[in-house]
């Protein structure tokens, strides 16, 4: 089992415990937890051995998502429970790779919250963060842009771009930008 850490650490205490928000929440979590949370809040990490019964108490609580998924395909997974959310003021370098910066620009200037398979779904279409889909008032461009009658029931979208040729690469670039303190997930 595969689990990723939502939330943001807002302090750490000398003792192992930290305090950490989510939706205006504020978890306090001892020593265990809090070393837990911290282990797979850059990435998808495997549950520890043993720690089954904490990973399932953090994620009914909103603090992790989990999946029984491996590899590439966990990550998106998880990344797909999750709402990305850039940091307003990024705590690591700004990304320096084609993609990571385009993504980058389509998660803080889309003017609504992006999801990861509408990210995967922008990349396989080759589109390009523009003035013409950026913004709040061309919301209703980019939703016309990313789908299409066949992909609107709910579900169909993250069913179509678990096949992507897109889902790795852009994935990879998710988790860097997470990875960098540039992103968060709530």
């Amino acid at each position: 089992m595969m689990y990723l850490s939502r939330g943001i650490l807002q302090e750490a205490e000398r003792s192992g415990e930290a305090r950490v928000s989510l939706h205006g929440t504020v978890y306090v979590m001892g020593p265990r937890l809090a070393a837990l949370w911290a282990h797979a809040s850059k990435g998808p990490q495997a549950v520890p051995r043993g720690s089954e019964r904490e990973i399932t108490r953090m994620a009914e609580s909103g603090l992790a998502v989990t999946t029984e998924a491996s590899g590439n395909l966990a990550a998106y997974r998880l990344l797909s429970q999750c709402i990305l959310c850039p940091e307003s003021a990024p705590h690591g370098r700004l990304p320096l790779f084609k993609r990571e910066r385009r993504l980058w620009s389509w998660l803080s200037q889309a003017g609504l919250r992006l999801t990861a398979c509408e990210l995967i779904r922008l990349e396989e279409l080759g589109l390009k963060p523009t003035q013409a889909l950026l913004g709040e008032t061309h919301r209703q461009e980019l939703t016309e842009a990313i789908y299409n009658p066949e992909t609107i029931p709910d579900g169909v979208l993250e069913a179509v771009m678990e096949r992507s040729a897109a889902r790795k690469a852009t994935v990879a670039s998710l988790i860097q930008l997470l990875r960098a303190q540039n992103l968060f997930l709530a």
